[in-house]
């Protein structure tokens, strides 16, 4: 399965914003979007800055938890 995610490169915490159900893409965890934009710490540190990617899961693993990502939002 596909999905969007917002990862902050620094602490590597990541929220999956949308997945992808056939050809269309649907909102998720919009509810916990506010919260995790206001944990962010670093906002005039321009390295701080959020990515943001389409990923399958297992690339998504490859790159980011495999990786030393410390935190997940469901």
């Amino acid at each position: 399965m596909n999905r969007k995610y917002l990862v902050d490169p620094i602490t590597r915490e990541y929220l999956c914003v949308a997945l992808k159900k056939g050809k269309d893409w649907e909102p998720n965890n919009q509810k916990s979007l506010p919260g995790f934009m206001d944990s962010r710490t670093n906002l005039d540190n321009p390295e701080s800055e959020l990515v943001t990617g389409e990923f399958n899961d297992n690339s998504f693993y490859e790159k980011w938890i495999r990786n030393g990502t410390n935190y997940i939002l469901r």
